[in-house]
């Protein structure tokens, strides 16, 4: 049995101080921007024919069994790197067929396929969710080939942990599913152990051991050319290994194997391993000091980006030419290169990158002493960067700070040197003096600026939270008094004219129309109790949040509208009631749009509750809608979704497009 296929060289690191983002960041994107590309190129031409041979195939096997649960499970590994949601369909289908035949380990393969997707989508604690309930899923099953399944597993599971920091837990996993690697005759056994490999560099990496970095590298290294004739991959790995040579300073060796990497490039003729490897040649030039040709190779990374037509790498490319333009002093050369990469990545929206490149294009501004442009380019730094916005603008004070008192000392040694340019020279301090003194005012009142947004802000979910409450309130009251009061009166007019039929006689038509009126009377009790349901129910006091939504779920799906999937995990400790009489709104919310829009048939509910923080996705397999329009009209259930979201300091997640579905999730706090 195979292991997963096209899994990452590197998993993603968490946020990092976005002044020293770059050499981290890089390490992991890097590869996995060029792993994606070359599996992209290398299986175009193919996919298509092998996805459709799929897809007749299953067809032909629509009843569930373990043929028609490979090929849902084919499907989805052959999908969740560019179709996240039709692989995530795939997958949840083969993991109910699995479970209608009690197959635990291809039940395992279907959840363990989910997990990676939202590991993908960075969203790291529903993966792990989906990723240890695969891995228990495999512990039921005594096939190999669920315990070599289970190797792949914990090494995702290891990728999740490396992504939010947990290294020891992530070095744990690597190094348990090496063993057995290495001990294994899988067929792809070297892709698996160059991944693992690959990992290990990474945290090495990042806890800066050089040397041990450099020696996983070399494995992953040897891994890659184990496997199927693949040079270009090979080339790929073998640049981190030119880049650790780099970081321990043996040029030498790092020159020597650019030299084989640029040999196999000619074979290959590939601009993407071409434009790796000329960003190879620009950093150990510019590392050696050699800053002509440091530029010279950059240029010709950027002519080769430009072939892939990938935007990152072209990105990447004018980044490296401007910090080679920056060393070598070409101010203006580097600034012309930065402002390009500055727009593409916007174009990309990575923030971090964005908010790096900025910082940079600053510092050239400032050595230029152009202060008035670079005072522009640290008020963009820190309007990105939030959470430092103090620190960092006390930060760029004290530098500028700084150089101002290195001017006044080299003023103090002019005067002293040529007395008939001191006024001259006073002018200058002055002017230097007021240039500080703007920009450090300005860099205040943008600090003030923020505190009083954020402030404001604040008071106005505290209001919002307020009305919120005050309305769920009313709606309690407003159901009780329903209930007891006009429910209570219309009961008792029930049983008045049921006992005045019994006392009187009456002729026949009367008698049928008394009959009436006690069946009207029925209907109006009915309905009274149902609208009272709705605005507060009682199952949602009393027994908490799963059970109100369960009945809920069960009503509708009585109904026949709609056929409602209900998965629930972490909801056996009750919320404060607050929170979760908001979940109950936005569920129902969710639902009223999909029986009102969406013409769905299937509905799928998950509610995964965690240490202070839930999870809330509902699924439908409607005909969708355009995203940009509706929020541009600015619908009333989208608004109050939002709203809702905000109060237990909700993200919002809606993924759809006409005829594809619709996908909602929301992330926020719990208590």
């Amino acid at each position: 049995m195979d292991f997963h296929k096209n899994v990452p060289y590197r998993a993603f690191l968490q946020y990092f101080v976005v002044k020293y983002l770059a050499v981290k960041y890089f390490r992991w994107l890097f590869l996995t921007v060029v792993i994606s590309c070359f599996l992209q190129e290398q299986t175009a031409p193919a996919q298509t024919p092998y996805l459709d041979s799929l897809k007749n195939e299953l067809k032909k096997n629509e009843a569930p069994g373990p043929h028609s649960i490979d090929i849902l499970v084919e499907l989805g590994n052959n999908l969740r790197n560019s179709a996240h949601q039709e692989a995530n369909a795939y997958y949840r289908k083969a993991y109910r067929l699995a479970e209608q035949i009690k197959d635990p380990f291809r039940q395992g393969l279907a959840m363990g396929g989910v997990g990676v997707i939202y590991y993908y989508e960075g969203k790291y604690d529903t993966a792990m969710y989906y990723l240890e309930l695969a891995d228990s899923l495999y512990a039921l099953s005594s096939s190999q080939d669920a315990k070599e399944s289970a190797v792949t597993n914990r090494t995702d599971i290891g990728n999740v942990e490396l992504a939010r920091g947990n290294y020891m837990a992530a070095t744990r996993y690597y190094l348990a599913a090496m063993t057995t690697m290495e001990q294994s005759h899988a067929d792809n056994k070297w892709e698996v152990l160059g991944t693992l490999y690959g990992q290990l560099a990474t945290v090495y990496s990042d806890m800066k051991q050089t040397g041990k970095t450099l020696e996983y590298d070399l494995k992953a290294f040897d891994a890659s050319k184990k496997q199927k004739n693949n040079p270009e991959l090979t080339g790929f790995v073998e640049l981190y290994v030119v880049d650790d040579y780099i970081d321990l300073n043996d040029f030498e060796k790092a020159r020597a194997h650019l030299s084989d990497i640029e040999a196999e490039a000619h074979k290959v003729q590939s601009p993407a391993l071409f434009h790796k490897l000329y960003l190879g040649y620009g950093r150990y030039y510019q590392k050696t000091k050699q800053l002509p040709k440091a530029i010279e190779s950059n240029k010709a990374a950027v002519r080769y980006a430009r072939q892939t037509g990938n935007i990152f790498d072209q990105m990447n490319a004018f980044r490296q030419l401007g910090y080679a333009y920056r060393d070598a002093k070409e101010y203006e050369k580097s600034v012309a290169s930065l402002e390009v990469a500055l727009r593409l990545i916007r174009e990309l929206r990575n923030k971090r990158l964005e908010t790096e490149i900025i910082g940079k294009l600053g510092d050239i501004q400032h050595l230029q002493q152009h202060f008035r442009a670079a005072a522009e380019y640290y008020h963009q730094y820190i309007r990105l960067n939030d959470s430092l916005n103090e620190n960092e603008a006390k930060k760029k004070i004290n530098e500028i700070e700084n150089q101002y008192q290195n001017k006044r000392k080299a003023d103090s040694i002019l005067v002293l040197l040529k007395d008939n340019q001191l006024q001259q020279l006073m002018l200058r301090k002055k002017e230097h003096q007021n240039i500080f003194i703007i920009t450090s005012a300005l860099l205040l009142l943008l600090i003030g600026f923020l505190l009083y947004r954020h402030l404001l802000n604040k008071h106005r979910l505290a209001a919002a939270r307020s009305l919120m409450k005050g309305q769920e309130q009313e709606r309690s009251r407003l159901a009780k008094d329903l209930h007891d009061g006009v429910g209570g009166l219309l009961s008792g007019m029930k049983l008045s004219l049921s006992t005045m039929k019994g006392n009187v006689y009456l002729s026949e038509e009367n008698a049928r129309a008394v009959n009436n009126i006690i069946g009207q009377l029925d209907n109006s009790i009915n309905e009274l109790r149902r609208v009272s349901h709705n605005m507060m129910p009682e199952a949602l006091i009393k027994y908490g949040l799963k059970e109100a939504i369960e009945n809920y779920c069960e009503s509708i799906d009585r109904s026949g509208e709609l056929n409602v999937r209900l998965q629930t995990y972490g909801l056996e400790r009750r919320m404060e009631q607050d929170t979760e009489i908001i979940l109950y709104r936005i569920v129902q919310e969710l639902l009223n749009n999909v029986i009102k829009h969406a013409e769905a048939k299937d509905v799928l509910i998950q509610l995964v509750r965690e240490t202070g923080k839930f999870s809330l996705t509902v699924e439908d397999n409607g005909k969708g809608f355009d995203i940009n329009r509706a929020r541009e009209k600015g619908g009333a259930g989208l608004r109050n979704i939002q709203a809702r979201a905000e109060y237990v300091n909700g993200i919002v997640d809606i993924r759809t497009s006409p005829g594809e579905g619709t996908s909602v999730t929301i992330e926020g706090t719990a208590n």
